[in-house]
């Protein structure tokens, strides 16, 4: 494979060619420094044979950032404490890049403490925001702003520099004939701006390795094709610069293509980058679901980039580059693209992580010299993190499930509509239990019996469905969400009734809303689907809004069922339905704790996680197993 081989660019002798895309991560502080967190962080990823790491989008001024935790590099200890990151991924043998940004109108006033500012005053849909707009003094600012970011780049030690110039943000606001309605000079030439910021770049930085960072397609109506791109690639070459990265999609408009989403289709970034390949010679990053050997394979054959660029999927699994490399390909723990536990996670502002890495920002399990016996029951994703956790700190572990294979309910999430692709995570955890796990007992349930061999316990049973008072509910034929997804029931006739609307409701209702089914689906409060990521929520709800087969009933209570009807209560007024054929209960789950509260009673040494301990979601459990293993010393 052309991509384990070594290739320079200018001066730069890169040892692979698979790279680390900019990754948010919201480690930092407010002021935008450095983090332990961060060096953990990028140490883990930096010693597994990542050939460079471009770090997570930094901004460069104040009025640029986007999110309240982002780094920056106008700050007077910027330079400091950047290359705190720059030493660690040096010391691993990674060439370390920066990726500068201006957020423009996708900026966060959180963050800024100040209103966006852009080209034009058009609001960011994603966000809601209204920009005010630039003055041209301001525009002066900034591309100081840039000039000093190059300046402090190159002091920290950085080998190379990308300049976002896609993706939504400032610089392609300015190129955009729907953002930028100026009609001073950056609205009459509408590359104006890039030019400057190019220039400035070139000239401050001439030696030093330089990429741009474009949107090989923005996927918004009236919004940059691929062949658009062509001015951004001229300019980039005609000022020294060596290498696109290329992306998809939009901040502020196109969300799910910008963050690669899983229920997005494959071909059209194919299509898109076989586009740019066409309109340029500089060499291409490819970034965007790129951790998959075939599609790589494919991008190899038929010349599609020169180098890959992984991004989430080196969150999943830190180690994905080496294994690549040293073709241990069964052992990668790959990434859904769901993005539940990174950009959910960067969002509500608890920091980057993944469903199935609670290690990714963590420092290296140290070994025990005092080896316990521990009895890990249940093997969800909890119980497979825990121990895992364990079985690599050197403990004696057994894992006991009660079914005939690993997975919980975490085997359930590839089976709702457009989420196939959590096969892969959930298959790579698995693989990785049974790698490392060395006594795993299935079809086992765990009793009384069993107590006296172990010293400690990690209780990871998982949940039951949560079942309503509801009066003569069982007059109706009614299953479980548990039932209806792991199809130990069918749905009979065409009209059903789904109690319930957050994510398995919701799920389930698309699911049969797909088939032809008559959908009504009930939630208590306001809410719906609110333990959904929203990228995937509102993806979710734009393919439901045109069916006219469902009807979502929010602030709605099922009170009783009756011969040939069904009351309900909405906003405090009651109505009737005619009966149902099947109605699905998915109105939340209760731990199972009976087990947990068994040995309590006979053993101190009791830890309990997952949703035996409180109904969360699967990167809870993750967490939750693997801070429960730590804890045994």
């Amino acid at each position: 494979m052309i991509y384990k081989e070594p290739i320079t660019i200018k001066n730069l002798t890169f040892k692979n060619r698979f790279i680390m895309a900019p990754v948010k991560t919201a480690y930092g502080t407010p002021n935008g420094d450095v983090t332990e967190r961060h060096l953990v962080y990028y140490n883990n990823i930096s010693k597994n044979d990542v050939a460079m790491i471009i770090l997570e989008p930094v901004s460069v001024s104040q009025s640029g950032k986007e999110h309240p935790k982002q780094l920056t590099i106008h700050q007077e200890n910027s330079v400091e404490n950047l290359r705190k990151i720059v030493e660690v991924l040096h010391k691993n043998n990674t060439l370390a890049c920066i990726s500068l940004n201006h957020a423009g109108r996708a900026a966060n006033p959180k963050a800024t403490g100040m209103p966006p500012k852009a080209p034009s005053a058009i609001t960011c849909p994603s966000t809601g925001q209204t920009p005010d707009e630039l003055t041209v003094e301001e525009i002066e600012g900034i591309l100081k702003d840039y000039e000093k970011a190059v300046k402090n780049a190159v002091e920290a030690g950085f080998n190379a520099i990308e300049i976002q110039c896609g993706h939504g943000y400032l610089i392609h606001q300015f190129l955009s004939d729907r953002l930028n309605k100026r009609d001073d000079e950056y609205g009459k030439d509408k590359t104006l701006f890039l030019k400057r910021v190019l220039e400035i770049v070139s000239q401050t930085a001439p030696e030093i390795v330089k990429f741009v960072r474009i949107s090989a397609n923005e996927f918004v109506e009236n919004g940059l094709e691929p062949e658009d791109n062509k001015i951004i690639l001229d300019l980039a070459k005609e000022y020294g610069f060596d290498a696109v990265h290329c992306g998809l999609g939009n901040a502020c408009d196109s969300p799910p293509w910008y963050y690669s989403h899983m229920a997005l289709p494959e071909d059209k970034q194919i299509d898109s980058l076989k586009k740019i390949r066409k309109i340029t010679d500089l060499p291409i990053i490819a970034a965007g679901r790129m951790a998959d050997i075939d599609k790589i394979k494919l991008f190899e054959k038929e010349n599609i980039a020169d180098f890959i660029a992984f991004g989430r999927p080196l969150v999943a699994d830190h180690e994905l580059v080496r294994k690549i490399v040293n073709d241990n390909l069964d052992d990668i723990v790959y990434c859904g693209y769901c993005l539940q536990g990174c950009l959910f996670n960067v969002k509500n502002g608890k920091g980057l992580g993944c469903i199935v890495n609670p290690e990714i920002d963590r420092p290296k399990l140290i070994k025990t010299d005092n080896p316990k016996k521990v009895a890990v029951i249940g093997g969800g994703p909890a119980g497979m993190s825990a121990a895992i956790t364990l079985s690599r700190m050197g403990h004696n572990v057994t894992l006991f499930e009660k079914e005939n294979e690993l997975g919980g309910q975490f085997r359930l999430a590839p089976l709702a509509p457009h989420k196939e692709s959590m096969t892969r995570p959930l298959k790579g955890l698995i693989n990785k239990t049974l790698k490392y796990v060395k006594d795993i007992k299935l079809n086992y349930t765990f009793t009384e019996k069993d107590i006296d061999s172990f010293e400690y316990y990690i209780v990871a049973t998982g949940s039951r469905q949560n079942i309503p008072e509801i009066e003569n509910l069982d007059s109706q034929y009614w299953i479980t969400s548990l039932e209806f997804f792991e199809k130990t029931k069918e749905v009979k006739g065409k009209r059903v009734l789904i109690i319930g609307a957050g994510m398995v409701g919701m799920e389930a209702a698309e699911y049969l809303v797909d088939k032809g089914y008559e959908v009504v689906i009930t939630k208590r409060t306001d809410t719906i689907a609110n333990d959904m990521e929203p990228i995937t929520k509102n993806l979710m709800l734009k393919r439901l809004a045109n069916k006219d087969n469902i009807k979502i009933m929010p602030n709605t209570r099922v009170i009783a069922f009756e011969k040939d009807k069904v009351i309900y209560e909405t906003n405090g007024e009651k109505g009737e339905w005619e009966s149902f054929d099947t109605v699905i209960v998915a109105s939340g789950m209760l731990p199972n704790h009976e087990l947990h509260t068994l040995l309590v009673k006979k053993r101190k040494n009791v830890l309990v996680v997952g949703d035996a301990n409180c109904p969360e979601d699967i990167f809870a459990a993750t967490q939750q197993g693997y801070k429960a293993a730590i804890s045994i010393v």
